[in-house]
Parts: structure tokens; sequence; C-alpha cells
């Protein structure tokens, strides 16, 4: 969210103007990444844990943007900071900040391996589709510019981002297309999933590779009460 508000800025700036509706105001600086990863770990841990600026802590802050910063905000509601002490959430926020994070590919692959080492293959009935059958699978539909794709159980994502990804790397020149662009960010992909947690970790996986409204469902695809239209 804070490479997003610097890069509004830059533009802002370029043109002589003030950014509409950030992310960030002037008095919640001290929540940015940039800024608070310059603190020491005992008053960044306070940032994240105690509400101080505008009676927000960093991850509050995050949970009530409700899905102005692209689809991850919006399902963060549920969810707990976890790391229990400053020293693990500095060591957290300083090894992230020396991985080159400047383009999509990295951001995503980061995530991915992190994916890679969540242990929760088999619980509730979930199982974890390997990374190489899904891009086999994608490989052999060969998405097209129109189409519209669905995953009744997307799980953390994997089948809609090898799809965007088969688009990245086999039609570039779509994306330079404002009417594709448009397609692709809000109305190509849709993912359903009944487990709340996943559909976090799906929105933020979308997102870090570029896709930034896909229509995520929070329904049991298998359900009775759950219909379909084409």
């Amino acid at each position: 969210m804070d490479e997003i508000q610097l890069r509004e800025e830059k533009k802002a700036n370029m043109i002589g103007t003030n950014i509409k509706d950030p992310i960030f105001t002037q008095s919640q600086k001290p929540l940015r990444r940039n800024i608070f990863k310059n603190n020491n770990p005992e008053t960044m841990f306070d940032l994240f844990t105690k509400p101080q600026i505008d009676d927000l802590t960093v991850f509050e802050h995050m949970k009530g943007l409700n899905g102005r910063t692209g689809i991850f905000a919006k399902h963060m509601k549920g969810a707990t900071f976890m790391i229990p002490t400053p020293r693990l959430l500095d060591m957290v926020v300083q090894m992230i900040d020396q991985i080159q994070m400047e383009d999509r590919d990295t951001k995503g692959d980061l995530y991915e391996y992190l994916l890679s080492k969540i242990a929760t293959a088999g619980t509730n009935g979930q199982f974890r589709t390997p990374r190489h059958i899904i891009k086999m699978m994608v490989d052999m539909v060969q998405p097209h510019k129109n189409d519209t794709i669905c995953d009744p159980a997307c799980g953390t994502a994997g089948f809609l981002v090898a799809s965007g990804e088969f688009i990245h790397g086999n039609h570039p020149d779509w994306l330079h297309e404002k009417e594709f662009r448009s397609h692709y960010n809000s109305d190509m992909f849709t993912g359903i999933e009944f487990d709340s947690t996943m559909l976090r970790i799906c929105a933020m996986n979308l997102q870090l590779h570029g896709i930034e409204n896909p229509n995520l469902i929070a329904k049991d695809s298998l359900s009775e009460g759950m219909f379909f239209t084409t």
C-alpha cells in the first residue's frame, strides 16, 4: 500500500498536484512502511500493536481500508497480527527490505515460496495442486484475451495466478490495450473459496501478481445455495 501511494505521489509531483483520497494521510505518515521500517524494534512493534496514530495501529489501518487499495484489504476482516516480539518483527521487516521488490515477478516468486511452506494439506479437505501440474493444465487450455476464468475451489489462487502468468509470458502485447487491462484487472478472474484464511492468502497472491480487483467469492461452491449464471 505504501508503494501504491509512493507511485501516486510521484505522478502528482510530476504534474504539480496533490493526490486524491490518499491511503495514508499526513498524520498517518508513521504507519507507512518506508517510515516505520527505520524505527527501533520496540517503537515499530508498538506501531503494530498499540493504537497511536488516529487511534490506529499499522495492522488496523490495513483492515480499515476495505478494498480501497485492491482486493486484499477487503479480505483483511478477521485477520490477527501474530508476530510475538519486537525482535522478530524487526527481522522480518529488514529481511524483506533486502529483497529487490521492484517488480511483480520477484514479489510473486517470494509469495509462492512462502505458500509452499504452509502445512495445510489435508486440513478441511484442502490439498494444494502442485505448481508444475497447474502450469501444464494452463498451457494446455491456453487462456484467450476474451476469456473469463473461474476456479470454484481456488485456495491460494494457484490456477488463477498461473493463468495470469501465461498471458504475461505469451501475450504481453495484450496488456498494452486499455480495454484488455480493464478486463484483466477486474473481470477476467473469479475465485470461490469457503475458507476465509485461504481467501485472504488468495487475494494477496493475486494482488502481488498484478491482478488488482479479481472477483473473489466467500462461498462453498458445492453447497446447495450456490448458483452460477453464464
